[in-house]
Parts: C-alpha cells; sequence; structure tokens
C-alpha cells in the first residue's frame, strides 16, 4: 500500500502541532514561505524527500512514520505528550534534549527494521495484582527480581545494568533533568522500550534508576510513559520498582556471601555438626564468636554498596531489607553516611556525592547502539552513504571518522 500526499500531509500536521511548532517556523527551515507548508500539510504540494527529513528532524519523528501507512496514526503520542505535559519536564534544556533523544530512538528503531532485529519482544512481562500495601509491593519487587536474575544467568555476581539492557534491546540514555526526577520509563510502538535517567545524579544512583525503570518495563509495560519523581514516589508501583531495583542489584545470596566473607553476617553462638566417620553418629560442638566481630560497621557497609555497584544508603537499607541489621543500627549506619563518604574517597572509588573529573555523555551508550546498527546497515547494503552520514551528524560524529569506519 501507497500512502497519499493527503495522508502524509496529515502526519505533518499532527508531527508539527504536537511539537508545538508554527508554519513560519517550518517554512523557515526549510527556506520556504508558511504557504508551502500548508499545502503541504493539505496534500495540495509535492514534498520532496529531502524536504521530508528535514521536517522529520524538525519535529522528532522518523521519516518512516510520515510514508509507511503500515504504522498506526496516533492522534496524540504518549510519549511526546509526557514531555510536554509533566511540568518537571518543561525547562528548554530538557525539551531540547529530549528532542534529540526522540529523533535516535526513531532512528534506532527504524535501522533495526532494516537489518532485520526486532525491539524487546522478548521482555518479560509479569502480570501481578495491584498491592495493597508497602509491604506486598515489596514482596513483589524482590520475587520479580529474583526470577529476572534467574532467567538472565546473572547468579550472586554484581551486573553490569545498562549492557544487560542493551543486550535485551532496551534503549538507555542519561538526559538533563531537574533535581527531583530520577529517571523515565516508555514504550513505544513506534521505537520499542527505552529507559532514560538523571544525568544529573551520581555514576551509582544513576544505576539504581536503570534498574528502577527497568522493573518498571518488567511490571508496568501497559502505562506507554511514565515519570519516577519526589512527587509519586509514595505510590505503591513505584516502591514495588524500588524494591526490585535493590534486589536485582544485590541478591540475597550475594549480599550474605559477601558478608561471610568479610567474617560478618552470622551470630555470636553457633553450632557446628559432622559426621563421625567410625560410629556414623552426629558430633557436634558450639562455636563462640567475640559478639563485637559480628558488627556491621559502615565501612562494612561502604565495601558491600561498592561491590555491588549501589549507593551507600541502598547498600544500608538492603542489609535492613534481610534483617541482617537491626532498625537501630540501620539508623546508626545512616548517622554515618558522611563517614561513609570520606571512606569512599579515601580508597578513590565512586562516591554518591562526587562526580568523575571526566565530562560525561548521558547519552553514550544510546549513541554507541545506534552507529553499530547503521554501520551494520551500511555493511549489508541496506542503507547508503548518505543516510549514514546523516545518522553520524545525528551522532555528532565527524564525516570523517565515519567514512574512516567504513572505508
Amino acid at each position: 500500500m501507497v500512502i497519499t500526499p493527503e495522508a502524509i500531509g496529515k502526519r505533518l500536521r499532527l508531527a508539527r502541532e504536537s511539537r508545538q511548532i508554527i508554519q513560519e517556523t517550518a517554512g523557515a527551515a526549510l527556506g520556504l514561505q508558511r504557504s508551502a507548508i500548508s499545502l503541504m500539510e493539505s496534500g495540495q504540494r509535492q514534498i520532496s524527500t529531502l524536504e521530508l527529513t528535514r521536517l522529520a528532524d524538525l519535529y522528532g519523528r522518523s521519516l518512516e512514520w510520515f510514508v509507511n501507512p503500515n504504522i498506526p496514526f496516533e492522534e496524540e503520542d504518549p510519549v511526546v505528550t509526557l514531555f510536554r505535559a509533566d511540568p518537571g519536564l518543561q525547562s528548554e534544556v530538557v525539551q531540547k534534549q529530549a528532542s534529540r533523544c526522540l529523533r535516535l530512538l526513531r532512528e534506532g528503531a527504524s535501522l533495526r527494521k532494516l537489518i532485520g532485529l526486532r525491539s524487546a519482544d522478548s521482555l518479560p512481562r509479569y502480570e501481578l495484582p495491584a498491592p495493597r500495601s508497602v509491604g506486598r509491593a515489596i514482596a513483589q519487587g524482590q520475587l520479580v527480581a529474583e526470577q529476572e536474575r534467574r532467567r538472565l544467568d546473572l547468579g550472586n555476581a554484581p551486573v553490569k545494568v545498562p549492557e544487560t539492557l542493551a543486550y535485551q534491546r532496551i534503549w538507555t540514555a542519561a538526559l538533563q533533568f531537574p533535581i527531583e526526577i530520577s529517571g523515565l520509563f516508555l514504550s513505544s510502538p513506534e521505537f520499542g522500550v527505552a529507559i532514560l535517567a538523571n544525568l544529573g545524579q551520581s555514576p551509582v544512583r544513576r544505576r539504581f534508576s536503570y534498574a528502577h525503570e527497568y522493573g518498571h518495563a518488567l511490571m508496568d509495560r501497559d502505562d506507554p510513559a511514565t515519570v519516577t519523581s519526589v512527587q509519586n514516589a509514595k505510590t505503591r508501583a513505584e516502591q514495588r520498582a524500588n524494591a526490585f531495583a535493590a534486589a536485582f542489584l544485590m541478591p540475597e545470596e550475594g549480599v550474605r556471601g559477601f558478608l561471610h566473607n568479610l567474617g560478618k553476617g552470622r551470630g555470636a553462638r553457633h553450632e557446628e555438626a559432622a559426621l563421625d566417620a567410625v560410629t556414623q553418629e552426629g558430633i557436634r560442638g558450639a562455636l563462640r564468636i567475640p559478639a563485637r566481630s559480628q558488627h556491621v560497621t559502615y565501612a562494612d557497609a561502604v565495601l558491600l554498596a561498592r561491590h555491588f555497584g549501589a549507593s551507600y544508603p541502598a547498600g544500608v537499607w538492603r542489609l535492613r531489607g534481610l534483617n541482617l541489621v537491626s532498625a537501630e543500627q540501620t539508623q546508626t549506619l545512616l548517622d554515618h553516611t558522611a563517614d561513609a563518604h570520606r571512606y569512599l574517597r579515601a580508597v578513590r572509588d565512586l562516591s554518591d556525592v562526587d562526580e568523575s573529573e571526566a565530562e560525561v555523555r548521558g547519552d553514550h551508550a544510546l549513541n554507541q547502539q545506534i552507529l553499530s546498527l547503521a554501520l551494520e546497515a551500511w555493511w549489508r547494503g541496506e542503507i547508503s552513504q548518505g543516510r549514514l552520514l546523516e545518522v553520524g551528524r545525528l551522532l555528532d560524529i565527524e564525516e570523517e571518522m565515519i567514512l574512516g569506519l567504513v572505508n
């Protein structure tokens, strides 16, 4: 089926209005009068491929969305609506980043189709009843995290979150959001599943945000666009996603094993037992461990959090959730947060308060994914050199570098 000029015009108008761009601005981007844009949108003027490509860039849409009649024509894109309607996403900086990110996602989805890769179709969906209490929300999140770690064969080791998500064809990126927003989960038939974290967070907090939004992708995928912020932190869905993130990053057996390696996590009195090889009877003996030796210090919690790539508070609360420290000990550990940060700096590791001195590109992982797809499409002959260079410009990669990769 070939799409008609009228249908293309209707999509042009919807895309322009969804970005709140007036016809004069669209015309100026093409060096045309406003009347030319009006005629395009009514289907009365032929539009060239170059003009359509430029308008697709301006409106943050993929070229395929305009010309493929099999892509549903939606009166309101929920992802675009989220960025337009949520008060925390209204700044010019966020809007500019969001526009570029959505363009990257749509370009990436188009490249995936060209080389025969599907989106995150194999990602499981956990159908769970709405939790009616905090305890139930936590239990559900922890159970799903355990099942996911088994499904992905992660064992009890630390997990590289962005890489694990990319392996499942989930887009990940970090944008500069306001401090009250930690992340976003997006699901669209156009580009698949995407998880965005706040670039302003420390690396360990971003890892937690990625894992948190991954929980939403598994347990709350019916909602196409959600924002995790201070305002909705008390909802059961957010509490469940938090519990998922903690258990996914710090599995129970891994935490217990790590503490045991430190000589911690056992009672002051421990009974040992074995079988007598001669009599075939059991032999038992009590082992007394000095009580203070089992005391979990802030340094222990720091090492635990560092091992699993989590923040110090996340490590402390995970210990509490597993009943490895009491409520009183938890508060004492939290009171030593400043000491914990100083300890982290002393061992030259990631802290929860300092960023790396190097400039962080939040969309680095997303750019890497899309560049890989574009090169594969080029090598397969699915896109032209011109299209490859267009992708390079979108990724801010110099033309000479792109050509050097393929020649």
